[in-house]
C-alpha cells in the first residue's frame, strides 16, 4: 500500500506501528485507536503469578501521544478509562485467565489452585472480586508538512 493514502486509519487492540501508520495517511488524515494499557488486570494477574510481569508494559497513553507527536501527529483527543470488573465465582476467573494467555501465562488451575482457593474464600465473604481494566483512545490528525 502507496504512502499518503488514507484519510482515516482506524485501530482498536491491535499492534500499533505508529511510524508506518502515520506513512500511510494524507496530510489532514486522522488516526483514531483504542488500546489495552500496559496496567490490565494486574493486580489479578500478579496474585495468580507473583512473577508476572505485563507483556506489553509501554503501551500506555503517555507513551503512544509522544510516539504519535514525534511522528508528525496532532492529538485532538485522548482519554484514558480504568473499568472495574467484577467475578461472582472462581469458575469465571478461571475460564477469563484461560482466555487471555498474554496477561495470565502459565496458567493452570492446578499450579493456581492455592490462589483460586483464596479467591473463593473471598467471593463468598464479599460476594465478589474486582480486577480493572487499563483502556485508552486517543484521536489524532496527521499535520500539514511545512515547506
Amino acid at each position: 500500500m502507496p504512502d499518503n493514502t488514507f484519510d482515516i486509519v482506524t485501530n482498536s487492540h491491535g499492534a500499533l506501528p505508529v511510524a508506518e501508520t502515520v506513512r500511510k495517511l494524507r496530510t489532514g488524515g486522522t488516526f483514531i485507536t483504542q488500546q489495552v494499557g500496559g496496567t490490565n488486570n494486574f493486580a489479578l494477574s500478579r496474585f495468580l503469578d507473583p512473577s508476572y510481569m505485563p507483556a506489553y508494559p509501554d503501551n500506555t497513553l503517555i507513551n503512544v501521544c509522544t510516539q504519535l507527536q514525534e511522528n508528525g501527529m496532532h492529538i485532538q483527543q485522548q482519554a484514558a478509562a480504568f473499568s472495574q470488573m467484577r467475578f461472582f465465582d472462581v469458575g469465571a476467573i478461571v475460564y477469563y485467565a484461560s482466555v487471555i494467555p498474554w496477561e495470565f501465562p502459565e496458567f493452570s488451575v492446578t499450579s493456581c489452585l492455592p490462589q483460586l482457593e483464596k479467591l473463593a474464600r473471598l467471593i463468598e465473604t464479599q460476594g465478589s472480586i474486582s480486577t480493572f481494566e487499563d483502556r485508552f483512545m486517543i484521536v489524532a490528525d496527521k499535520q500539514v508538512q511545512s515547506a
